[in-house]
């Protein structure tokens, strides 16, 4: 009987199947699987399904076996053979693998090369985009009649300006002790305030926030400043950073919201100020640019104020003055210089007609905007005011030294009522709310104190999520919430 061959080995068929369509007998194994993958006869490159085979009858005995495979000397020989191809597919697969892993640490060093490049390429086109914003404010203020003159010569406080400042005081002086405020919240709250969000939002190459802000109406609108030059609009609702501002050079160390137009103040180690306007009326997180730059002092300016009004705006400096600006034009309305000390903070009194001053001297100078001159001296502290802040109705202020007291002062008699401890180094920050019924204050940690009488505070709060020095404070609205800054690079906020 003759051997069935299968077409498409060559060899004899184990288990033959036959095609009527192609005429050819198969391996059934070897057709079933070119059917599976091709669905062609692999011989005539005809259509072909298994429905198409038939099976053949054939003889099911067992093949013998080959000639080398008879006796134990060429059995051995046969499996050297196998040993030896083995071994060859070895040392190919091992010559292979080495390869491999030659071009997979060459491309993953050229890949942690380019990763350094664009780091390097970015740092490099952020600060070349603070040059050209601050190039073409000054061009935009070079312009005949503006510029540097413009800035140094000062409008003076007008009668028509005093005038203004008068009424506003004398409203907010009426309503003040008519004011109620429901949705304060309560001391037990407060009492239980933690840490709901932490957020490093600022360059980690010059870590450090140093200044924040949070909007009088609007507790999700935050601002803060950093050591890396930069100031940032956080949106509290959506947990993201909404703008970035650039412009300063060097470290900012004051930020303000304006309460009743989507504007942003910033003052920093550059000597400047900067008056940030938003292009987009509507929405709040639309893109900023830089209205005014105000260059009236020579040296780091380290604090702003808006007055009542909301038209003008107050910055002090470490060149031993401190100057009242038109927020509007940028103008120099006027500018005390050549004081005794340099001042690290100052704020207008919520009236607007007087305003306090800590200064490198360790006192705190109360000045009459109207005739710019001092009316009171506050001493005690035994090392440079840091910070300080009024009360919302008027009757405290609360300075913070590097002595690492707190003083509560009555601005009515005027003298110090209360003497705060609260940390063995400086105090970077303090903040009434708007209520004036709480204080927070930044030091190694944020501690907060509430008016346990009328004129005594008692500690609320501690709050140690922090890492390192805390540099600012701030309260929302009727202390619903608080948000502080640290050296660690974080803003912390509180509920």
């Amino acid at each position: 009987m003759s051997t069935i061959v299968c077409a498409i080995s060559g060899n004899a068929a184990e288990e033959p199947v036959f095609s009527p369509k192609t005429g050819h007998v198969y391996e059934k194994r070897l057709i079933v699987k070119q059917i599976d993958s091709t669905g062609k006869c692999p011989v005539t490159k005809e259509e072909l399904t298994k429905d198409d085979l038939v099976d053949v009858k054939a003889n099911k005995a067992v093949r013998p076996r080959p000639a080398s495979a008879t006796s134990i000397p060429g059995m051995l020989s046969l499996l050297q053979s196998e040993w030896d191809a083995l071994m060859s597919e070895t040392y190919e697969l091992k010559t292979q693998l080495d390869t491999t892993r030659k071009q997979l640490s060459h491309a993953l060093y050229q890949h942690d090369a380019a990763c350094r490049v664009i780091a390097r390429l970015l740092r490099e086109r952020d600060a070349s985009r603070a040059q050209v914003g601050q190039l073409q404010e000054q061009l935009a203020n070079s312009t005949p009649g503006s510029g540097a003159g413009r800035q140094e010569g000062e409008t003076g406080l007008t009668p028509q300006i005093i005038q203004r400042m008068e009424e506003i005081a004398q409203s907010l002086s009426k309503t003040r002790k008519q004011r109620v405020f429901p949705d304060l919240n309560p001391v037990e709250k407060v009492k239980k305030f933690e840490c709901t969000g932490s957020h490093p939002i600022h360059q980690s190459t010059a870590p450090g926030i140093l200044c924040v802000d949070i909007h009088k109406t609007d507790g999700n609108r935050i601002v803060t400043g950093g050591v890396d030059g930069q100031v940032i609009l956080f949106d509290a609702s959506k947990e993201k950073m909404a703008q970035k501002l650039l412009g300063h050079s060097k470290k900012v160390n004051a930020v303000s919201f304006h309460t009743g137009k989507d504007i942003v103040v910033s003052g920093s180690q550059d000597s400047t100020v900067k008056i940030w306007t938003c292009s987009d009326a509507a929405n709040w997180m639309g893109p900023y640019s830089c209205a005014h730059t105000i260059r009236a002092h020579k040296a780091e300016v380290t604090d702003i104020s808006l007055h009542p009004l909301g038209d003008y705006l107050l910055t002090s400096s470490m060149d031993k003055s401190w100057g009242l600006h038109d927020l509007t034009t940028g103008r120099c309305v006027r500018h005390v210089k050549d004081l005794g000390s340099a001042y690290p903070c100052m704020k207008f009194h919520p009236d607007g007609l007087i305003l306090a001053g800590g200064t490198e001297d360790k006192t705190v100078a109360v000045w009459d905007v109207k005739e710019q001159v001092t009316v009171a001296t506050l001493t005690g502290h035994e090392g440079a005011i840091e910070a300080l802040t009024f009360s919302g109705n008027g009757y405290y202020l609360a300075t913070a030294s590097r002595d690492g007291t707190v003083k509560l002062w009555d601005l009515r008699k005027p003298i110090n009522i209360q003497t705060l401890k609260v940390s063995a180094g400086q105090v970077h920050s303090i903040a009434f709310d708007s209520t004036g019924q709480y204080l927070a204050v930044g030091a190694d940690t944020v501690e907060v104190y509430n008016f346990a009488t009328k004129s005594s505070l008692a500690e609320t709060a501690s709050l140690k999520d922090h890492s390192a020095a805390v540099m600012g404070v701030c309260w929302s609205q009727h202390a619903q919430s608080l948000a502080s800054v640290s050296m660690d690079r974080t803003l912390k906020l509180y509920k």
